[in-house]
């Protein structure tokens, strides 16, 4: 089985290979996973629901151009607004070869304020602002704000491997065929 993935970055990789260690679904020994750099055609930080949801098609439809796979798999960090606060989660977009697709969602955290003002008020993406308050290097790609925002409970990875873990079940699971 191939699985394409829109990205190269390690700790993205490393969560979907762990994911799929932990998923019941699948031949572990005969797995094949294809990292790609592709665009989203739009911003690098999606606000919004709609923006996020077009982000990820174009992700995956952009990998399904480049390489034949049984699965797409698109993953991002992403915040939005609910109610006056801002909440950042993970996502996992997933596009099989014959266009079926599925969502899953990690656990919801709520921005602190200070950076809910950057991001929102002052249009600046969380990444930079987050090596600037950490005084850290690429602070995001290290740990990431789960990481940083809950004293090391909640991890990066930890959260994309719930949300592939909770995107795959549609694929194969006996209730979603009822």
């Amino acid at each position: 089985m191939k699985i394409a993935i829109w990205t190269k970055s390690p700790p993205k990789v490393a969560a979907i290979e762990e994911a799929i260690k932990k998923c019941v679904y699948f031949d572990k020994e005969n797995i094949e996973i294809i990292p790609l750099k592709v665009s989203s055609d739009i911003s690098d930080m999606p606000i919004s629901l709609e923006e996020n949801m077009k982000w990820a098609y174009n992700r995956a439809y952009n990998c399904k151009k480049e390489v034949e796979a049984d699965f797409y798999i698109w993953m991002e960090w992403w915040t939005n607004i609910i109610d006056d606060k801002a909440y950042l989660f993970g996502v996992v977009y997933i596009l099989d070869k014959n266009w079926n697709w599925h969502y899953g969602v990690s656990n919801m955290m709520e921005v602190p304020e200070y950076f809910r003002q950057k991001i929102y008020d002052e249009g600046l993406e969380l990444w930079p602002v987050l090596s600037e308050a950490t005084k850290e290097e690429n602070a995001s790609k290290k740990w990431g704000a789960f990481w940083h925002w809950s004293d090391d409970m909640l991890t990066r990875k930890d959260q994309f491997v719930l949300a592939f873990l909770s995107w795959i079940v549609p694929f194969f699971n006996k209730y979603y065929k009822l």
